[in-house]
């Protein structure tokens, strides 16, 4: 039974990190390295987390906590994670997210009938303080995602060099060699980890196939990366176009499109100068 290392990243977490640390103590999958992450959160998240350790030890195979003592960004706290692991596979989550018990094991499964093919499995939006909220604009992106993960190779590296349509917590899990091979997430896109991480994965001529299970609750909240800091993303996006997308786009045949972008990308940067 392979080894997979589930990373939970955390920053500020202590009010669910529980729930997210207990779906993975639960998992059907019997062969788990947990390594939750830190990024210096000013709460009680490394106490809360220490306390939790403390009450389950032994039931999974190795649990490790990682800390620091400045805040680093997103990707930097999952590299910390990664220098750690040892398994065959890496399962990220965010420390405010759940798996359901049998995540894991489908995963696995998955990766094992369909080698050099990364899965995205459905996630089950949900909010703590309305269970009867609606959020149509996000689910119709997970469907776009759903749809994204059943088209050829050639059409999905076409269609993520355009723009993201991935879903971060569906489709978190990768080969260690591969996450390796890559050097892992790169630290200078401190506001998000997942779209250069699968930019780097299609251009290595991995694609991305659906896992047709919902395996992932994600969890709606104004804290959360993606409804607190869009300014910041937006930012972000715009280094990785001219630092990576430009140029794979070119290399894909894609040149009047990598010029439409420029085009358009400057013309943000010359609006945010002014």
């Amino acid at each position: 039974m392979k080894l997979v290392s589930v990373i939970v990243f955390t920053y500020r977490s202590a009010e669910t990190i529980i729930e997210t640390l207990d779906s993975i103590r639960d998992q059907t999958y019997p062969n788990i390295e947990l390594i939750i992450t830190d990024d210096c959160s000013p709460d009680d998240t490394v106490a809360v987390v220490q306390d939790w350790i403390a009450q389950n030890q032994g039931v999974l195979t190795a649990v490790r906590l990682v800390t620091s003592d400045h805040n680093t960004g997103l990707p930097a706290n999952i590299n910390r994670g990664l220098k750690v692991a040892e398994g065959v596979y890496y399962k990220g989550i965010a420390g405010d997210d759940r798996m359901t018990e049998d995540a894991v094991e489908q995963y696995v499964r998955f990766c094992e009938e369909h080698p050099g093919v990364f899965p995205i499995a459905r996630v089950q939006l949900f909010n703590d303080n309305d269970p009867n909220a609606v959020y149509k604009d996000i689910q119709a992106y997970c469907d776009r995602c759903y749809e994204f993960a059943q088209k050829d190779y050639r059409e999905q590296y076409r269609l993520l060099l355009i723009q993201n349509r991935i879903v971060a917590p569906s489709a978190t899990f990768y080969p260690m060699d591969f996450v390796r091979s890559v050097g892992g997430y790169d630290e200078c896109y401190r506001w998000f980890e997942d779209y250069p991480m699968n930019l780097k994965a299609m251009h290595a001529g991995y694609r991305f196939g659906l896992l047709d299970r919902q395996l992932v609750w994600y969890r709606m909240s104004d804290r959360s990366v993606t409804a607190s800091s869009m300014a910041k993303l937006k930012k972000t996006e715009m280094k990785l176009f001219f630092k990576r997308k430009f140029w794979y786009m070119c290399q894909n045949g894609m040149g009047w499109e990598a010029v439409k972008q420029c085009r358009s990308w400057v013309k943000v940067a010359f609006g945010r100068t002014m």
